[in-house]
């Protein structure tokens, strides 16, 4: 039996992260979703759960940590998480940042509902 994913999204957008629990929901038998307003909270989280996927807003507000910088507190727990950022919108610059931020992708927000199966097979097997 091939294990579930496991996806972690950091958006503190309320109208963003209901996208995302709506475009997942059809996903939930093959991944588990978790949805974080703050990346205190997913990193919590992330001490418990290892993530397969993390999305995370490039522009995350929190007490401690913005995108980059949470981007780099996932990589040090878990070597596997992917990471994919995301943007409202991507300006000049931005991929590269992403990429060498350790991110694999920079996407524009809100991520595609028509080809979410595409992009995880593409994050997941590249």
């Amino acid at each position: 039996m091939k294990k579930k994913l496991v996806i972690a999204i950091f958006e503190n957008d309320p109208l963003n992260r209901f996208i995302y629990q709506k475009m997942l929901k059809p996903h939930m038998e093959k991944a588990s979703v978790y949805i974080f307003d703050s990346p205190e909270e997913g990193l919590e989280k992330a001490t418990e759960v290892d993530f397969d996927i993390a999305f995370v807003d490039m522009h995350l507000k929190g007490e401690c940590f913005g995108g980059i910088p949470l981007s780099q507190q996932l990589k040090s727990l878990s070597d596997n998480t992917r990471l994919v950022a995301m943007t409202t919108l991507i300006q000049q610059g931005d991929k590269e940042r992403a990429e060498s931020n350790g991110f694999m992708k920079c996407l524009e927000k809100p991520l595609p509902f028509f080809d979410l199966d595409k992009l995880l097979e593409g994050i997941i097997y590249n």
